[in-house]
């Protein structure tokens, strides 16, 4: 199982294939259609930690940049996907 695969769907070899029909890209193993909620949580997750990086440089204790903040706060977001991805995964039996 590696962090990102490629799968190819049935339309290659439709005789007794049950599963997607098209192509399609797994992360540890579930398909990245079935990680809708990993991904909205882990956005959800960015943009609080963006407002409170602004929150904090608007009363003067952080001194960062606003494009900086904005690169952390993607930069978390995908990690925290990935995380959720591991160690929630979901597996579908077709």
């Amino acid at each position: 199982m590696g962090i990102i695969e490629y799968h190819e769907g049935c339309n290659v070899r439709p005789e007794g294939c049950f599963g997607p029909w098209d192509n399609f890209y797994t992360i540890f193993g579930s398909e990245l259609r079935f990680l809708t909620w990993h991904i909205g949580i882990s956005i959800i997750l960015g943009l609080i930690l963006f407002g409170i990086l602004f929150f904090l440089k608007k009363k003067w204790k952080l001194k960062l940049p606003i494009y900086l903040s904005a690169i952390i706060s993607v930069i978390v977001a995908i990690l925290f996907f990935f995380i959720f991805a591991f160690l929630f995964g979901i597996r579908v039996q077709y």
